[in-house]
């Protein structure tokens, strides 16, 4: 299955290298979403771990809280796609139950996380989980002086439309 990936990307690549070098454009199909996402990309932690890093490789700063949170809303547009394609492959527009639960242990000197942990309501799939850590990782976050730190955000995982 997968040289057929393989194959059809190859001839979407020059169905789309033909229409521009002709300057048409490709056909457009207004409303899909398209998002594959096999397994995250991003690592977890173990939340209760004992930290032990060298003091003197940190300075003693902390990152600023407003900050990380004008970072993290720059997330919402891909949760949001992780929504819709659960409900996709759910074929269901029900709202979807319960809070997402993230912690997000930052890496102080890059703008990526070192990683990601989501906690969602059971029955819900591990792609999902996936999606969304993908899309908290995804975000530029601070950088600062000072030891990693876990910053947790809890919110309705599908607050609806209505």
């Amino acid at each position: 299955m997968a040289m057929i990936k393989v194959v059809v990307l190859g001839v979407l690549a020059v169905a789309v290298g033909s229409a521009s070098a002709c300057n048409m454009k490709p056909a457009e199909h207004k409303g899909q979403r398209v998002r594959t996402i096999a397994k995250a990309n991003v690592a977890s932690f173990d939340p209760d771990e004992a930290v032990n890093f060298d003091l003197n490789a940190y300075g003693s700063d902390r990152p600023d809280q407003y900050a990380i949170e004008q970072a993290f809303n720059g997330a919402f547009p891909a949760i949001d796609e992780c929504v819709g394609a659960e409900k996709d492959r759910l074929k269901s527009e029900d709202q979807l139950p319960g809070d997402l639960k993230l912690a997000i242990k930052l890496n102080p000197k890059e703008k990526s996380p070192f990683a990601v942990n989501a906690v969602l309501a059971e029955g819900l799939g591990q792609g999902l989980t996936d999606c969304l850590r993908e899309a908290a990782a995804g975000v530029a976050y601070p950088t600062y002086d000072g030891p990693p730190v876990v910053v947790k955000f809890e919110l309705e995982l599908d607050p609806g439309y209505e």
